[in-house]
């Protein structure tokens, strides 16, 4: 069972690999590809821990008790589809809607709407406590993230699994290096648009983020705190899958 997972994991990285070559040879794919072929599976796992430690530090500083990030051991029974994201969503209290594919990045409004009967309170001008909204806005942001996170998680353990079913399911004769290349082949596009899609979902989530931490005059740093974080956990990811290749 063990040696069947690692070949799928290969086959995933080679993908993956090959997805971001085919759109466009970015820095973080070629520093990858140099981390993985250059680090043991183990090194890097304590990287993406200490990775996430680090990020957990820097939110608390804006959110003192930030919403928790998906533990690397649901995300591994999410690969596996030994969990499923409405249960993700229940577990870690994260929107539902952003796990979807038909999302529209936005949070339904909870507010009840008025009868037709009932007369209009007068407003009454009550304190607003700008930290307790920047830190609200920050902790909606972050579910929404890890929303995708999980999502796009899924769908990535979709596709081992059917990789998977593909590889054995091939003569025997076929299974090796080019029959691997071939599923390869014939999974690129699909990943490639993955990724952009989910780089495009997370930017319009970072970017209403930064919107409205412009409106309520809140600190803009958590921003690119944000930014640099996603893209260093999916070049770590990257170099982890690329590094089981080595092994």
């Amino acid at each position: 069972m063990r040696k069947s997972i690692k070949i799928l994991l290969v086959i995933l990285a080679v993908i993956l690999m090959a997805a971001g070559a085919l759109v466009v040879w970015q820095y973080d794919n070629i520093s990858a590809l140099i981390k993985g072929l250059s680090s043991s599976s183990e090194d890097l796992a304590v990287k993406i821990d200490e990775h996430r430690n680090k990020v957990k530090t820097e939110i608390e500083k804006y959110v003192p008790k930030p919403i928790e990030d998906i533990s690397a051991e649901d995300e591994k029974k999410l690969i596996l589809g030994e969990i499923s994201p409405e249960e993700v969503a229940e577990k870690y209290k994260l929107p539902l809607e952003y796990m979807k594919d038909d999302i529209n990045n936005k949070i339904p409004d909870k507010k009840p709407a008025a009868s037709v009967n009932e007369s209009p309170k007068p407003s009454v001008n009550k304190p607003v406590d700008k930290n307790k909204l920047i830190e609200e806005e920050i902790s909606n942001s972050l579910a929404q993230l890890y929303a995708l996170k999980a999502k796009y998680v899924n769908k990535l353990g979709e596709l081992e699994r059917e990789v998977k079913e593909q590889y054995l399911n091939l003569p025997k004769s076929k299974q090796n290096k080019e029959g691997k290349k071939e599923l390869v082949m014939a999974n690129i596009d699909y990943v490639a648009n993955l990724e952009k899609t989910c780089d495009s979902e997370v930017d319009k989530v970072v970017a209403e983020l930064e919107k409205k931490l412009k409106e309520l005059g809140g600190d803009l740093e958590i921003i690119q705190i944000i930014k640099d974080a996603y893209d260093e956990e999916k070049e770590l990811k990257k170099s982890y899958y690329l590094s089981l290749y080595n092994e």
